[in-house]
């Protein structure tokens, strides 16, 4: 399974991430797309660290992530007393197909888990879980990798060091695509020193992404009840372009 591995390095991993600037832009497009929304369905919580920002700012999040590790990682980290311990929930499942509830406002899923459904049928079955699992006129906002630019920019190899006062680990993507497809196979080495003792581990993982063209995903929408409202660059708003690697869209049920 995709981070099981290595979830108990994945906040140090992504320490680098700006999940409150990240969370304020969530915020800003549901107040511009449907200010009323109080209840919010999460697919791929993670370690639950945008659930509980979200929480935070006031609304009641309930959480959905595959990964056991992940979840119980957001659990050993949470502080005790905030309210996020009583606004914030996260359930194991499948986005694709768990039903938690049909009375949320809006659906949110980021940090591309849209990519990672890379068959039509994955798509579809996300979308569909997510329609019927939302009130007449709720909202579905979700970011993924847009084709334009993966195939303009080219997915490259990179290599990120990351370190805190007892790890330091070395993550190597590289990256096999296959254009007729919209796939990218990025095959991740990640080395973890323990700096007490020097020992050093290793872990493989290989994670297999799809980019999307903005027409795909209009008849995704359309396949699925919905209507697609906006689409624009992740985080910054820009119109989305050959160098836009990640784009997000707000769809509405219909």
């Amino acid at each position: 399974m995709v981070f099981e591995k290595y979830a108990q390095y994945y906040d140090l991993l992504y320490k680098d991430k700006d999940y409150q600037k990240e969370t304020e832009y969530i915020l800003s497009l549901l107040k511009k797309y449907h200010p009323e929304s109080e209840k919010i369905l999460e697919f791929g919580s993670g370690s639950g660290i945008h659930g509980r920002l979200l929480a935070n700012a006031g609304l009641k999040v309930s959480g959905i992530e595959r990964s056991q590790q992940m979840i119980d990682l957001g659990l050993s980290t949470r502080k005790k007393g905030d309210i996020q311990n009583t606004n914030f929930s996260c359930t194991k499942g499948d986005c694709t197909s768990i039903f938690i509830g049909d009375y949320f406002d809006a659906v949110i899923s980021i940090f591309h888990v849209l990519s990672y459904q890379t068959s039509d049928e994955k798509v579809i079955a996300m979308l569909k879980n997510a329609h019927r699992q939302m009130n007449q006129g709720g909202i579905f906002i979700f970011d993924y990798w847009y084709a334009p630019a993966v195939w303009h920019v080219g997915p490259t190899l990179r290599v990120k060091r990351v370190s805190n006062n007892q790890l330091a680990i070395t993550r190597i993507a590289e990256p096999e695509y296959f254009r007729e497809q919209n796939i990218v196979q990025v095959n991740y080495q990640t080395f973890v020193e323990d700096l007490k003792s020097s020992h050093i581990s290793e872990i493989k993982e290989t994670h297999e992404m799809r980019a999307f063209e903005t027409d795909e995903i209009e008849k995704f929408a359309y396949q699925t009840g919905f209507t697609l409202l906006h689409s624009e660059e992740w985080v910054t708003g820009h119109t989305s372009s050959k160098e836009t690697w990640g784009v997000c869209t707000v769809l509405q049920k219909n």
